[in-house]
């Protein structure tokens, strides 16, 4: 890539293209349920189904509810794959489903749901 382009793209949308990595080498991940909106059955366990394509860097998930401590999701080859989330409190809660490297730190690929616990 020319390398006025590049730092066009790094002024204007503040990253750096490495060569060698390309969109499709990019992780994947999609909540199947619960869906965006849903509501489930409050203080009853929650079941996070997912499907994961992990990225070059990409080791293992972490699952939060409303930024709480993680979920550890290390077996994620044979996806989709389940979660039993705790039980939630009545509201509105945010799930969201990250890739992390083997050290714990995150990649930037991510997924996230919102739910109402009635």
């Amino acid at each position: 890539m020319n390398k006025i382009i590049q730092k066009i793209m790094v002024a204007t949308f503040g990253v750096a293209l490495t060569s060698g990595v390309y969109a499709a080498d990019m992780g994947r991940i999609t909540i199947l349920s619960p869906k965006n909106d849903a509501i489930v059955n409050a203080r009853s366990v929650v079941k996070l189904s997912y499907k994961v394509a992990l990225g070059p860097e990409g080791n293992h998930l972490h699952v939060y509810v409303d930024d709480q401590k993680p979920i550890v999701d290390r077996n994620v080859s044979g996806c989709p794959c389940t979660v039993d989330l705790p039980a939630l409190s009545p509201g509105m809660h945010v799930v969201v489903v990250k890739e992390a490297r083997a050290d714990h730190s995150l990649t930037g690929v991510e997924a996230s749901t919102i739910v109402t616990a009635k």
